[in-house]
């Protein structure tokens, strides 16, 4: 396996636009349908802590203010994997979205007793309602992108309120879960009961950069199928952003730090992800036959260590003051300018702002161009469906064209149908 040098910036391949297979659109659907009939006191929606801008899903924005789903419309969303993300983030986007949203926002980790706990507690608290009678019950519903950890979240409910062991089939791979399950008990008083749904991927990543990057943050932290991609892109875009976070000193941690949580020497250079990759296969002595250095182990090694927060606390949505807060938020501004009809931008210098500051700002302009994004999805299925009409229509008009017309008969019959009729007399 062969990767390119690191690039600055990242230079994106050709990358799938989405993954939206079957039974994502069919759970959607049925989500829907029970939304509209009210047959929900609540919607516990798992994002990725490592992701709080990526992973919200704009069919879920979509979905739950739809007209019939207004006077439903009860949300908790639920950072999962929070063990993994950088602590320093938490408490300014709880209070962005508060304020933006109306919606209660938790840090979870599904692992922790006390987290989950303190779950069970803000999603009984809005749910709550006087009940009709012995056999009324609260229903919540759990929602989320592939891999964020919902079926973990309802398995630790059901330990921690009912005491009971798992109900649900937990998996590391994305579209473990197909179908919406029955409604599972997780707690005796009040009595609560949780329906598991599929995860639902965004049905259009976007256009360029924006959605090549989308695609590749997801495939990092599990959320897409990882065969959609090269191993050697997912290698290398990892290593990229290594390099970046080390440089910048993002959250803290630097050259050394990862050096020494990979036991690899300090000098090694991280300018090349083949020569990165390289050094790391030979502190695994992970060789081919013939003795050639095994890259995509190395690869597939580095990116588990990073899934299971062998690389530290990282949040991929760079949102503090270092370079990749910068890139988020002139994505989030193209995006915003696209959705309200600006076709040129101007880039000013500006001021260094507050960990906080930039969160408000890039979180209300990821949530004003997730509508861009929607739309831009629509469209360009719209455009392909238009495409492939025009292409039908210019093959019949060719076959009109070769073909002759077939002879019609007395009666008004052509060839075939005189044919028919041949066929019914024997």
């Amino acid at each position: 396996m062969s990767l390119r040098p690191i690039r600055a910036p990242f230079v994106f391949p050709t990358l799938p636009s989405t993954w939206y297979i079957g039974h994502m659109s069919r759970a959607l659907k049925e989500m829907q349908l029970m939304i509209q009939k009210q047959k929900v006191d609540l919607v516990i929606e798992a994002r990725d802590a490592r992701m709080p801008l990526t992973s919200i899903n704009p069919a879920f924005e979509h979905l739950l203010n739809a007209p019939g789903a207004s006077s439903f419309a009860k949300r908790l969303i639920v950072y999962n994997k929070a063990d993994l993300a950088q602590l320093e983030f938490q408490e300014p986007i709880i209070k962005t979205l508060l304020e933006q949203t109306g919606h209660t926002v938790l840090f979870t980790d599904s692992r922790s007793d006390a987290s989950i706990k303190l779950l069970m507690q803000e999603a009984t608290k809005l749910a709550d309602r006087p009940l009709e009678g012995p056999e009324d019950r609260i229903s919540m519903l759990i929602a989320g992108m592939p891999n964020t950890g919902k079926s973990s979240i309802l398995n630790a409910l059901r330990r921690v309120g009912v005491g009971k062991g798992k109900a649900a089939s937990v998996s590391s791979a994305p579209g473990h879960t197909r179908r919406l399950s029955t409604f599972i008990k997780v707690s005796h008083n009040p009595p609560v009961y949780i329906h598991d749904t599929p995860g639902i991927m965004i049905p259009f990543f976007g256009k360029g950069t924006k959605g090549d990057e989308m695609a590749l943050k997801l495939a990092l932290t599990g959320g897409i199928k990882e065969s959609l991609f090269e191993i050697e892109t997912i290698g290398d875009y990892l290593v990229w952003r290594l390099k970046a976070r080390c440089e910048d000193a993002i959250g803290g941690y630097t050259k050394d730090d990862l050096m020494k949580a990979l036991n690899l020497p300090l000098e090694t250079t991280l300018d090349s992800s083949s020569e990165f990759l390289l050094a790391l296969a030979d502190r695994l002595k992970a060789v081919r036959k013939g003795g050639e250095p095994d890259l995509e182990f190395a690869a597939r090694w580095l990116l588990l260590a990073f899934r299971e927060g062998k690389l530290g606390r990282w949040t991929l949505d760079g949102m503090g003051r270092g370079g990749e807060a910068v890139d988020l938020v002139k994505e989030a501004e193209v995006a915003a300018a696209a959705a309200a009809g600006a076709s040129k931008m101007v880039e000013e210098e500006k001021p260094e702002e507050s960990t906080q500051a930039v969160i408000d700002r890039v979180i209300v302009q990821h949530l004003a161009s997730i509508k861009a994004m929607d739309i831009s999805g629509h469209q360009e299925k719209k455009q392909l469906k238009a495409d492939q009409a025009k292409l039908r229509l210019v093959k019949r008009e060719a076959l009109q064209i070769v073909q002759p017309k077939a002879s019609v008969g007395p009666r008004g019959a052509g060839i075939q149908s005189s044919r028919r009729r041949k066929y019914r007399r024997h």
